[in-house]
């Protein structure tokens, strides 16, 4: 896989991907987290992953997924592009914050979409019902 962007939502990404034991390389900009990167073991890419040269770097021809948790859509877009021209094959998963942004990202051929915002309205949601159910299962007191 390759993991476009190490921030907030990439790191979190990138964790999981490394406890999980898939193989994936990270193309990011900051050079505090690059070197943070390269010294945990991870390869990388420097550079803006939206520029011919840094996303040829990470040889998307050969990878099977390419995951954006760059908060920019229009970027992202740019990097969508790039991705399908290279490899039609490559399953894109792409994060969003309005669902302008999604629809912009799976019109320029994003596989999956995820909103944030919708995703945390669905975390509270399964709580509320998780608790909803929960409260259904306790004996009712009984009044006399």
């Amino acid at each position: 896989s390759i993991l476009v962007g190490y921030g907030r939502v990439g790191s979190l990404v990138g964790a999981s991907l490394k406890r999980a034991a898939l193989p994936f390389l990270v193309i990011e900009d900051a050079d505090k987290t690059l070197a943070k990167l390269r010294d945990d073991g991870i390869e990388t890419v420097s550079g803006n992953a939206a520029s011919s040269e840094v996303f040829a770097a990470a040889n998307p021809e050969g990878a099977s997924r390419l995951i954006l948790a760059i908060p920019n859509a229009f970027e992202a877009g740019q990097i969508v592009l790039r991705a399908r021209a290279a490899n039609p094959k490559i399953n894109v998963i792409a994060r969003a914050h309005s669902d302008a942004e999604v629809e912009h990202l799976k019109g320029l051929g994003a596989d999956t979409v995820i909103m944030g915002e919708r995703e945390i309205a669905r975390g509270i949601v399964e709580e509320v019902m998780e608790g909803r159910a929960e409260a259904a299962e306790q004996p009712k007191a009984s009044v006399t």
